[in-house]
């Protein structure tokens, strides 16, 4: 069990801080496991959200007893988007998540006034839509700093400077495993602190642990309920031949307002066409333009992202494929096949085929010349049927997603009990329809409860606030090379050897989790709407300005 040290004023988070029994994650719905939780001049002890048995009033009082205080010395950073910064504990294997505000407004107070219990609530909602092996589990935390200019000022040093135009104000977070590593339970018998860099020696030690963030984005078209939709501009969006996703449309958008400095070859039609020469194709684009879009990790730092060369991934990959002989391009294939793979596996099976070598398949290098205008003319490809496996990550989150196109025309945002001063309100509500939902059918059935939950229980409104956050997720996979010994194979518990790839004779231990499950605001709807006709209205101009030069 882990604590905090309480023996000074500043609460520092301590190595063996937050133990919340990592090997339950696989086993959502079984009881007996807890984690001790020790707060500022409290104890408090609750069950672990992952396990056994609650009442409604132990769920409701769970997010209000669980701050843990986590000293500024502690922290590293990580990585940050346009809301949050991330920060990795340093000596433990968790990260902590702050809000950013302008600072213009060095108030104290978050831009977007949003009450950090509510992420909470809305992720254990929100997690119960998935596989349990996907999500894991958060936790509130309050950063205790002395002095908060010093503490900016330090952080600014890592940042890129173009986030510098906001910095932490709100010193309440939220706490997470650190999904760069891979779980303990993924580990040997006897290993399980491997990824605690230096604690033991190890048939695995000398392996490198990867981890390669995606954010998929919306994987299906919006023209197709457009021209049903009362909205200036948006029924034009499927107009002739304007088959572009909104993604491919957001990027004319983004080049327009020079956020960007290229279109991306990036298609999510691709990634969840669930066709695997698609995959990776679509792999291959994030690589090419990896905006904020995707990231690689080396034991928890950035070794490559939208900041960096592409030649530092290539030097990256060097290190993780060290076989002599092996070109840039075979190397690229091999990663590009194994992040397919990973994509496209179902982890709620048996892993049957796990001995099996994985055909390794192979895309056409680009013709930079031919393929240059195709890029702006082609249109996305979507699919007539679904091939992606049932239980898959991307086949999660799609029908997720989904959850937006269904619910898109009927939507009325005035059904949702949210303001301008407090965006995220309507998630109480939605918090004690799941309670309600919890109590009529137990907590064991509660897992994947996508259907009867949503169309029972949930209005409209409520289920689009779902899809809208599926949107926007990310897909996290972390992965380290498994030395080629039965022995040690022999040693993975069932579970562990269900997380095996093999790539080309090489094995890997992978793990998946989506991430960014973030209630989304009352004016996502009307946003969607008017960022969708911008974006079409972009993309026309671009292509009437690239014939006139032609």
């Amino acid at each position: 069990m882990g604590k905090i040290n309480a023996s000074h004023s500043s609460y520092c988070y301590d190595s063996t801080l937050l133990e919340t029994d990592e090997s339950c994650y696989p086993h959502r719905g079984q009881s007996g496991k807890c984690c001790c939780i020790v707060g500022k001049n409290t104890e408090t002890w609750i069950q672990d959200p992952c396990c056994g048995e609650r009442s409604k009033q132990e769920q409701e009082s769970l997010v209000a007893h669980t701050v843990l205080q986590v000293d500024e010395r502690c922290l590293v950073y990580r990585a940050e988007g346009n809301a949050n910064i991330v920060l990795s504990l340093s000596d433990n294997k968790h990260v902590l998540r702050l809000r950013k505000s302008k600072i213009a407004t060095r108030d104290g107070k978050a831009e977007s006034n949003v009450k950090l219990d509510r992420f909470v609530k809305y992720s254990e909602v929100m997690s119960n839509l998935f596989s349990s092996c996907y999500v894991p589990t958060l936790q509130l935390a309050h950063l205790n700093t002395s002095d908060l200019d010093a503490f900016n000022k330090r952080l600014s040093k890592a940042r890129p400077v173009s986030r510098q135009d906001k910095e932490i104000r709100e010193l309440d977070g939220i706490i997470f495993p650190d999904v760069a590593f891979l779980p303990a339970w993924l580990y040997p018998a006897g290993d399980q602190d491997i990824h605690q860099e230096g604690k033991i020696h190890s048939p695995l030690s000398h392996y490198q642990t990867y981890c390669v963030e995606i954010k998929p984005k919306q994987g299906w078209y919006s023209y197709e309920f457009c021209d049903n939709i009362p909205a200036p501009g948006l029924a034009s969006v499927g107009d002739g031949d304007l088959r572009k996703c909104r993604y491919c449309f957001l990027q004319y958008l983004k080049l327009q307002q020079k956020s960007i400095a290229k279109i991306s070859k990036y298609c999510p039609l691709d990634l969840f066409s669930g066709k695997p020469i698609r995959v990776l194709q679509a792999v291959k684009g994030l690589i090419g333009a990896p905006q904020n879009n995707f990231k690689l990790l080396k034991n928890g730092k950035i070794v490559y992202d939208e900041t960096r060369e592409k030649s530092a991934f290539n030097r990256i990959l060097k290190e993780m494929f060290p076989r002599d002989g092996r070109t840039k391009e075979e190397r690229k294939n091999i990663f590009l096949n194994l992040i397919k793979e990973v994509l496209l596996k179902d982890f709620s099976t048996s892993n049957a085929d796990g001995e099996n070598n994985r055909k390794l398949l192979t895309i056409r290098k680009d013709r930079k010349k031919k393929d240059k205008n195709q890029l702006h003319e082609r249109c996305c490809n979507g699919v007539g049927q679904n091939f992606l496996p049932e239980r898959c990550v991307l086949r999660e989150i799609l029908d997720v997603q989904s959850l937006v196109k269904s619910n898109f025309a009927a939507f009325d945002p005035s059904q949702l009990a949210s303001s301008s001063s407090s965006p995220c309100s309507y998630v109480d509500d939605m918090y004690e329809k799941y309670l309600d939902y919890r109590d009529d059918v137990g907590y064991s059935d509660a897992s994947m409860m996508s259907g009867t939950f949503c169309s029972e229980y949930l209005s409209t409104e409520e289920k689009y606030q779902f899809g809208a956050t599926a949107l926007d997720c990310s897909v996290m996979i972390t992965f380290r090379r498994l030395a080629a010994d039965r022995a040690l194979e022999d040693r993975l518990s069932p579970e562990a050897r269900n997380h095996i790839i093999v790539i080309e004779g090489m094995k890997f231990l992978v793990k998946v989790t989506i991430t960014d499950l973030d209630p989304k605001s009352h004016k996502h709807h009307q946003k969607y709407v008017d960022q969708l006709a911008e974006s079409a209205m972009a993309y026309r101009d671009f292509m009437s300005k690239l014939m006139k030069r032609q």
